[in-house]
């Protein structure tokens, strides 16, 4: 009973994100999920860590067909060839059983998720507020 309004809970929460909130949300649950593929890894759970592994390289796969090389194209660039590391580095997690390319793929999404939050907030803060509205601290 409590599952289905978990669920509907997470579900208004998605369709009702900014584009930034939703970016941010990526970002956690794949590293999230990196961080529970090392932890399969250590404790020898093939499937566990199959799993966690596909979970991050879909959401690296999504990260990557969103960037709009017509607004930054340096930066997608960059954003790009540091996609495709981290990839190569799930793929060799997957392949060797090893947990220290998991571990270094969420110390990587860690750093651009603190870069982003931060121009998330940069951004909020210059987005000019609706007259008779005011602006909430999160």
């Amino acid at each position: 009973m409590y599952g289905s309004g978990l669920a509907k809970y997470k579900q208004v929460n998605i369709t009702t994100a900014s584009r930034g909130q939703l970016l941010i949300a990526l970002y956690e649950a794949a590293i999230r999920y990196s961080t529970q593929a090392a932890a399969s890894i250590r404790e020898g759970n093939v499937v566990a860590k199959g799993r966690e592994l596909q979970r991050v390289s879909s959401i690296v796969a999504e990260l990557t067909s969103t960037l709009d090389h017509s607004v930054a194209p340096e930066l997608c660039k960059n954003l790009e060839q540091l996609y495709f590391y981290i990839q190569e580095r799930l793929a060799e997690a997957n392949a060797t059983m090893n947990p220290e390319p998991a571990d270094e793929v969420s110390k990587l999404l860690g750093t651009l998720l603190e870069a982003w939050s931060q121009a998330v907030d940069v951004a909020a803060a210059e987005t000019p507020q609706p007259q008779g509205s005011a602006a909430v601290a999160p």
